[in-house]
């Protein structure tokens, strides 16, 4: 989840303004002990260069929810994809949570950041999950639509059904991951084992990304001659 929203920062232009939050440190942050929060110190972290944070939060090991701090208004937002909680509520619990992390890292580290922010809590509206194994997708597409929308706080999630949003997500993923000059984006290796008859590489036309024919199992009288276009899966199915 984090990898995506990686990918998503990376495009943005004033991304560094905004610190993604692993959903580990979010969940000690929120439902953790004191014990367990005082190994979150984040010590190398200076929050007063950050406009905001995002992240998710993981209940039970069954549910996601999005949770969103924007330091520029003092509000935090908890969202959760399923309907009938109470996410006012949630962001109320949120932010005191938050503000008595913030003192423990002054107490321990003398870090000032965010310590004197009152967090409030806020809501945003949003469209709700129809089944019960969408909340990661939603919750990812929420996030996104955080940071396109950054510094502004969105007034709604809207998201259109989870049919292709699990693909469309997959190949933004595959898009931003490793070089598209050095690795092959099927495999993510550079080069194929010593077992492998043959190491051919062809690219795509449109996207410029390289790939083993191997791993496209293209046999040796399928590959396109010289001077040839050829067209990614991805780039076929998105045009």
């Amino acid at each position: 989840m984090e990898c995506y929203i990686r990918g998503i920062l990376n495009l943005k232009d004033n991304a560094g303004r905004l610190y993604l939050l692993d959903h580990y440190t979010m969940g000690v942050i929120l439902h953790g002990t004191r014990e367990q929060i005082a190994r979150q110190e984040l010590k190398k972290v200076t929050f007063d260069l950050y406009d905001g944070a995002i992240g998710f939060v993981n209940i039970r090991n069954v549910h996601w929810k999005f949770v969103y701090l924007h330091a520029l208004s003092n509000h935090i937002y908890v969202v959760d994809p399923l309907q009938g909680s109470n996410e006012v509520e949630d962001s109320r619990k949120a932010a005191y949570k938050f503000g008595e992390y913030f003192k423990m890292r002054r107490n321990r580290l003398g870090k000032e950041d965010w310590v004197s922010i009152k967090w409030q809590p806020g809501k945003i509206t949003h469209t709700f999950q129809k089944d019960a194994t969408s909340c990661g997708a939603f919750v990812m597409q929420m996030a996104k639509m955080t940071v396109k929308e950054f510094p502004k706080i969105p007034k709604t999630f809207h998201i259109k059904s989870s049919q292709h949003l699990r693909r469309d997500m997959a190949e933004e993923i595959l898009r931003g991951s490793v070089s598209k000059d050095d690795f092959c984006s099927f495999c993510g290796i550079e080069d194929l084992p010593t077992t492998a008859v043959d190491a051919v590489w062809i690219q795509c036309e449109t996207c410029g990304r390289w790939f083993h024919t191997q791993c496209l199992g293209m046999p040796a009288a399928r590959i396109p001659k010289k001077n040839t276009p050829c067209y990614c899966v991805l780039c076929i199915l998105t045009n």
